[in-house]
């Protein structure tokens, strides 16, 4: 237990977001907590539950009170703990008892605390550090706070309520300071005395806005560190694609590039912050590192996502805030975006209603609500149709919709309307009301509906999931239709939670790989079709001895010059062989009298039902062109081992560069699905079909290679139903003259060989 606490605490207001997660913390630590609100949000009276806390009303035998700011001195368990001088605890108070001996590092700003705290705990779990933590909010899938008895504390540290002042952290992130909390700040001199003070007792680092470093006037004397980003310490982003950026850090505090799934410059800086801080404590980050941050309640948080429709919802209700999240918003062409607005109280609305007009005049189409009260009483000038006047100055497309009326009904409307997305901004009631639409248009769209609803909950602004998507361009032959729908998965939460949603949902999946070694179906393919091309997927990561482990959605001609790069011999016969890693060990591909598994170690692979499981080499069943636990499954990545690791880059180049050298000479240069057909047992299928004459065999734009007989090329035009064709002639002929049964080695993506032969 908490020392200065004693052991039975009540907790009022316990279903807000920084409530909440304090009291299981207190929980944990071993205190009786019980806990009340008004109004518990979606799933918190459960969680609170789960977490050993009584949910309850106030009983008198409880010791001391830790409540939330917006409960009133009026209130019935706050009287008679008065009443009977029992401790009174603000939520800020009770957090800095519990900060007490700790080294704790303090998240605080006017706004982005919670998105920078999320961030930094996400980032210390994937480094395995060792640390307690308390989220001003609650992750989808994740705790929103945990006690492992660290001498660390991560958690976010209130303005609002003053308790700020109670706080002396070794570590202070100080994220911006734009004047909020009028009510509690008058002047903005105030309101920056605040955070500068937090400052001044802070005993190690900290990392502050560059913008702010002549404010705060760091004492270069100190033996605090002080960390301006901007300037100290200069971030530099490249995209990546479907949300992710490789972000690195550099200047007289410089970090290694790593890649994260978040875009836009807001999302940068809390990342380069968090990262900052975790490198301030002690861990050690990585060259290439990849951070997959998970997603957090009403930050950034995407409610459906279809090929048509996407919703999301965040908490942005500052102006600068509200500015920052519309430039991380991708400007898709074709795409055109409604964004809804609920302010938070009316003092606020108040005092930055010309700032929220300005922020808001981004907006390519503004919907207002009603201001959202939060226990206030109407004041004039912080009404919603004050906002609204303020808003039609600067923008024309812009109405006012009143609690009286409800937003949901032209929202809907307006949602079906192709190509559009609508992002619900705001304090109040947004979750509440994305979550209504998102649920009418899942029922809407009966076969994908609960799929596009599943996979938003994974999903970022730029993930995109395609309809009636082309594949010919997506394979080496250059043949075929389309997918029903198409994803290429950022990470491995969304193939996840994609293959269990197509699981629920009775909908086929279709690994693609690069396309090579497969046709596509004139027709098409039904259900999903999924492709590991992202980065994330393409991970080489060296563990040692020779060991290697690559990701599924690698190049092979990639991984062998990787390979190469690093001295590890061996891996020298793949080059050439057209594709990724996934589809290689998939078919247990192979060239220059090698076969890829004569190189692997184990493999990590997804079943269709969405479980992730793990095989040594030894357990697996494969064998010539084959690996029957992949049949149906999906690669992740493999442990490869090399045969020399401390090969000579050069000597192992020049190997690579001869057997680049015969697959030029011995292979055709047109699109090409690899071999057509299976090599007999102890034959070749290439040289039947040349002993046949049949090379130049031509079908459509279809044709037999004239280099070598067991290729069919694409000599411009060709179909599907031309591949198809020859290669029942191919068989006919190799069966009626030579007795030779051939077997196609390719897949037919979207068909079976079975119909397509008979």
């Amino acid at each position: 237990m908490i020392e200065s606490l004693p052991e039975r605490i009540h907790c009022l207001g316990a279903g807000g977001a920084g409530m909440l997660p304090l009291a299981i913390y207190l929980s944990e630590v071993g205190h009786i907590v019980s806990a009340e609100d008004d109004a518990f949000g979606e799933h918190a009276e459960t969680l609170l539950r789960s977490c050993g806390v009584l949910v309850q009303p106030f009983d008198e035998g409880c010791e001391a009170l830790v409540y939330s700011s917006a409960i009133p001195p009026s209130h019935p368990a706050y009287r008679k703990m008065r009443e009977a001088e029992k401790p009174l605890l603000r939520r800020g108070e009770c957090l800095a008892l519990i900060a007490q001996g700790k080294r704790l590092v303090a998240i605080s700003g006017s706004h982005g605390k919670t998105t920078t705290c999320a961030m930094l705990i996400d980032i210390l779990d994937t480094l395995g550090f060792d640390f307690d933590y308390l989220l001003g909010a609650l992750y989808d899938k994740k705790a929103p706070s945990r006690f492992a008895g660290s001498h660390w504390l991560v958690a976010e540290i209130d303005e609002s309520d003053g308790t700020i002042d109670s706080f002396s952290p070794e570590i202070t992130l100080i994220l911006n300071v734009d004047h909020d909390h009028h009510a509690r700040y008058k002047t903005e001199g105030e309101y920056f005395a605040a955070f500068e003070s937090l400052a001044r007792r802070t005993s190690g680092t900290v990392i502050f806005d560059g913008s702010l470093k002549e404010r705060l006037c760091p004492d270069v004397d100190s033996a605090v560190d002080w960390v301006g980003v901007g300037v100290d310490s200069v971030l530099h982003a490249k995209p990546a694609g479907s949300g992710w950026t490789w972000l690195g850090l550099e200047g007289q505090k410089a970090l290694p590039t790593v890649l994260l799934n978040r875009s836009g410059e807001m999302n940068f800086y809390d990342a380069a912050c968090a990262l900052l801080a975790a490198n301030a404590m002690g861990s050690e980050i990585l060259e290439g590192q990849i951070f997959e941050m998970n997603s957090v309640k009403r930050r950034q948080r995407c409610w459906f996502n279809s090929p048509e429709t996407q919703v999301f919802e965040d908490y942005a209700h500052h102006p600068r805030e509200i500015q920052s999240l519309l430039e991380c918003v991708e400007n898709v062409p074709g795409w055109q975006t409604v964004v809804v607005f609920q302010a938070h109280r009316y003092s606020r609305t108040r005092e930055l209603k010309e700032e929220l007009a300005n922020s808001l005049s981004l907006c390519e189409e503004l919907v207002l609500l009603d201001v959202y009260a939060a226990s206030e009483d109407p004041q004039e000038g912080g009404m919603g149709t004050d906002l609204y006047e303020a808003c039609r100055k600067r923008n024309q497309r812009v109405c006012y919709i009143s609690d009286k009326v409800g937003p949901i009904g032209t929202l809907f409307a307006r949602a079906q309307q192709p190509k559009t997305r609508i992002i619900f901004l705001g304090a109040g009631v947004g979750d509440q009301l994305a979550r209504q639409l998102s649920d009418l248009l899942a029922e809407q769209d009966k076969r994908w509906g609960q799929f596009y609803r599943s996979l938003a909950e994974v999903s970022y602004f730029s993930l995109a999931i395609k309809a009636d998507e082309p594949l010919a361009n997506k394979t080496t032959m250059r043949v075929g239709g389309t997918a029903e729908r198409y994803l290429e998965p950022a990470s491995l939460s969304q193939l996840l939670a994609a293959l269990k949603a197509c699981k629920k949902a009775g909908i086929e999946v279709l690994p693609l790989g690069r396309g090579s070694n497969l046709v596509v179906a004139d027709s098409g393919v039904s259900g999903l079709v999924i492709r590991l091309s992202h980065p994330y997927w393409s991970r080489f990561e060296l563990l040692g001895e020779g060991r290697a482990r690559l990701g599924a959605g690698m190049r092979i001609k990639a991984l062998c010059g990787q390979a190469a790069k690093e001295g590890l011999q061996g891996f020298e016969f793949l080059e050439g062989i057209p594709g990724s890693l996934g589809g290689v060990l998939r078919m247990n591909a192979g060239a220059m009298g090698g076969w890829v598994f004569d190189v692997v170690e184990s493999i990590r692979f997804a079943t269709l039902d969405g479980e992730v499981l793990e095989a040594k080499k030894g357990d697996l069943d494969f064998g010539y062109r084959y690996c029957r636990e992949l049949e149906d499954a999906i690669a992740l990545d493999a442990v490869f081992v090399s045969k020399e690791q401390k090969g000579v880059p050069d000597q192992i180049r020049r190997t690579i560069d001869t057997y680049q050298n015969k697959r030029k000479e011995s292979q055709p240069r047109e699109p090409s699905a690899g071999c057509i057909f299976k090599n007999p047992d102890g034959d070749s299928a290439g040289r039947i079909i040349d002993e046949l004459g049949l090379k130049g065999a031509v079908v459509g734009g279809a044709e037999i290679s004239q280099v070598h007989g067991n290729f069919i090329i694409n000599r411009g035009g060709a179909t599907s139903e031309d591949v198809v064709e020859l290669v029942k002639f191919a068989r006919k002929v190799a069966k009626e003259r030579k007795g030779v049964e051939l077997h196609p080695e390719v897949l037919l993506f979207g068909s079976k060989w079975e119909d397509a032969l008979r």
